[in-house]
């Protein structure tokens, strides 16, 4: 994945948090997984993402 396409998913899971943080997700999908990815990617600090959009 590019650092471009890693933004973009961040993006995405971000809004997918947002917009669904009180309903249940599918047992196969591990968000923090995934955002974990695309902060390796990006080359940002995991705790530092979370902190600022509230993902916890």
């Amino acid at each position: 994945m590019t650092k471009e396409q890693a933004i973009k998913e961040l993006f995405g899971l971000i809004s997918f948090y947002q917009e669904n943080r009180d309903l249940p997700i599918p047992n196969d999908f591990n968000f923090q997984d995934e955002v974990k990815k695309c902060c390796d990617i990006l080359e940002v600090d995991l705790a530092i993402i979370c902190n600022q959009f509230n993902l916890y």
